[in-house]
């Protein structure tokens, strides 16, 4: 390669050398962090561009903002609107438009103020759309639906909570979206029968299919269950269907892989006996809050041989009806008995000792349970991922010790308001794989256990020690420093915490969630350092932290600009920190109760400025404080108000009582 002269290299980059597939594969690599290819996109102009071209997905705070981005970003295949909480029409025919080739999937779950119109605009113009999402646009009409229906490539919808379509919407649906393969109708209640019929018969592709809540009978159920591709077959709550709609079963649905009929009261062993010979292929059953698990319902399900997964939630369950699935022929991997009534040693013992390769286990509010069952669980289900076991009340300390001997490839275990102290700790700190670990609650617990923790957990992503009131800095300390990764931690209401705890969690540069309420030592000193070292931060709580004040919010707004959500509840705050989170273009739910030095212009001021806000707590007395024209003027921008009718713990200058809207907008 011939040497450039000195000369020759003025203005020369390197970087511009490079091909763009090298390029890519670096952003390919950057992707978990967006503060990196933020860094990454303004090192240099061609990498400027080539961050440009590489973007497929995009998720906007605000819809004014989206010509200026979709001109730089020309490749986006799936566009989350979910952060803007009112998109136009005008909107959506501007996205129709600028990514009428690229686009593959467009997320409008929580916004509205779009109409059929715009969704027709995107029908039409995106050729290559094969997913939408609509859930919870209660206001779309059988319309929205004929337009949707001009999607011809759809192949996903989600409609769930669209309470104002009826089976006129799903029909054109199911006459127009031909290749359909996933439909959520969950909540849909005005459609029957006659448009989850339509859909089973125009469109032979479905796999996934959620019903729940629909106001269907046994009508619909078998063109449904001629359904050659169906896999997952979702009916929560259809409290129309009972033994003799099951019985349609019989006729087969091979390719059955996942039912869920939870809270269908209706259904006995009678219809569940019908799966047998129609699903033999069944995988994943859900029975939660349904009918009691007695011997002959479980005994119903036992010819199941491909059976992995099963959740009992909230049933009242039988000795005979456990002891009846231990010897089931399938080999569980999967076992869900949260809240389940019944439940004791004996009969939980009979389970997992014969499905060894049990991956997951919840037994949440299991109170009868004692330290046998941990024994025969942790001897025989060795190969444990998940644990949830929260609330057993009648386990012993020693118990939790077995946890830790046996069961090392964990990393998932809730231990919330239970007796573990720190020998169970230690002997748990040897399941170096855990990623999320809750002890909420453990009153036993000290800095001493974990220390174990912060030594022996280094995967550790999320802690929760809500109430555990034994926890000081020390023990923080030793997170921190042990589990550098960590994204989430939950320390409310342990109140010997102080700054030198949030000095150390500064440290860990993933954290997105702090809950510290109740922290009533901790100051604007230690919420400084976070907001300084952890600029990922997207949710925190300092409700009941009255050394918070407005020297913590000026660095947050400089700082944490990735924020969606802050408590500042009982604190010290005043106007001028609230107004300096303005700052803070990502910040959308905020909630200010009992701020006693918040006045009436104040608020009006922070509301104004704050353009992104998408749901406001506050106290009832401040909707007649603030002038209607004002509020009125923020719903129609997006934000939700949400009033609370707690006593108002501050005093007002009569004054500032009369607040005119002219005062405060430009």
């Amino acid at each position: 390669m011939k040497k450039l002269k000195p000369d020759n290299l003025k203005g020369f980059n390197a970087f511009n050398q490079l091909p763009q597939e090298i390029i890519f594969t670096i952003l390919d690599l950057l992707n978990s962090n967006p503060l990196d290819i933020k860094s990454f996109s303004l090192a240099c102009k061609s990498f400027y561009a080539a961050e440009s071209k590489h973007r497929t997905s995009l998720k906007p705070l605000r819809q004014e903002h989206l010509p200026s981005i979709l001109s730089r970003y020309p490749n986006i295949a799936h566009l989350h609107l979910t952060r803007c909480s009112r998109v136009s029409d005008t909107c959506l025919s501007f996205v129709s438009h600028a990514c009428a080739s690229s686009l593959r999937s467009i997320d409008l779950s929580r916004t509205h103020l779009f109409s059929a119109s715009g969704l027709l605009g995107l029908a039409l113009n995106c050729n290559n759309l094969v997913e939408v999402d609509l859930s919870n646009a209660t206001e779309l009409k059988d319309s929205a639906m004929a337009a949707v229906s001009q999607a011809k490539n759809l192949e996903k919808l989600w409609l769930a909570r669209c309470k104002s379509v009826t089976d006129l919407g799903v029909g054109c649906v199911a006459v127009g979206c031909r290749k359909l393969k996933s439909i959520c109708l969950k909540w849909c209640l005005g459609v029957g029968d006659l448009g989850v019929g339509l859909l089973a018969v125009k469109c032979n592709h479905i796999c996934y299919l959620d019903l729940s809540y629909l106001p269907i009978t046994s009508k619909c159920l078998s063109p449904i269950l001629k359904l050659q591709h169906l896999e997952d077959l979702v009916l929560e709550g259809c409290f129309g269907i009972d033994d003799d709609s099951l019985a349609v079963l019989k006729h087969g649905c091979n390719s059955l892989k996942s039912l869920d009929v939870s809270t269908c009261q209706s259904i006995s062993h009678n219809g569940l006996s019908s799966l047998v010979s129609g699903a033999v292929g069944l995988q994943q059953l859900t029975l939660a809050h349904g009918s009691p698990v007695t011997s002959s319902l479980a005994d119903s399900l036992k010819k199941f041989s491909m059976l992995q997964s099963v959740k009992l939630d909230g049933c009242l369950i039988s000795y005979d009806g456990l002891k009846t699935i231990g010897n089931w022929c399938a080999s569980l991997r999967e076992l869900s008995l949260s809240k389940c009534s019944g439940v004791t040693d004996e009969g939980l013992s009979s389970i997992v000792t014969r499905h060894k390769d049990l991956r997951k286990l919840d037994i949440t509010c299991c109170r009868k349970i004692t330290d046998v069952s941990i024994s025969r669980i942790t001897n025989s289900c060795n190969s444990l991922t998940s644990l949830r076991m929260e609330s057993c009340t009648l386990v012993s300390r020693e118990a939790f010790v077995l946890i830790g001997q046996r069961c090392h490839l964990l990393e998932e275990l809730d231990l919330t308001d239970n007796e573990i102290d720190d020998k169970g700790l230690k002997y748990i700190s040897r399941c170096s794989q855990l990623s999320n670990l809750k002890l909420g609650i453990c009153l036993n617990i000290t800095d001493e256990g974990l220390i174990h923790i912060g030594r022996g957990c280094s995967k550790l992503l999320e802690l929760d020690l809500y109430r555990s009131v034994e926890i000081t800095d020390s023990g923080i300390i030793a997170i921190a420093q042990g589990c550098p990764g960590l994204e989430m931690i939950n320390i409310a209401y342990c109140k010997d915490i102080t700054d030198h705890s949030l000095l150390s969690l500064s440290k860990c540069s993933r954290l997105k969630t702090l809950e510290s309420r109740g922290c009533s030592m901790i100051t604007s000193l230690g919420l400084t350092a976070v907001a300084v070292g952890c600029k990922e931060l997207t949710k925190l709580d300092v409700k009941k932290c009255p050394n918070i004040d407005d020297a913590g919010m000026l660095p947050l707004a400089h700082f944490s600009q990735n924020l969606r959500q802050i408590n500042l509840s009982h604190s010290s705050v005043t106007d001028i920190g609230l107004l300096s989170l303005a700052g803070i273009s990502c910040l959308q739910n905020i909630t200010i109760l009992h701020l006693k030095s918040l006045t009436p212009t104040g608020l009006a001021a922070v509301l104004l400025a704050c353009g992104g806000l998408t749901k406001v707590k506050l106290q009832a007395e401040f909707k007649w404080l603030l002038p209607h024209r004002l509020i009125e003027h923020l719903e129609a921008r997006g934000c939700t108000f949400q009033w609370r009718d707690k006593v108002l713990q501050v005093e007002l200058d009569p004054k500032c009582w009369k607040l005119r809207l002219e005062d405060l907008m430009p």
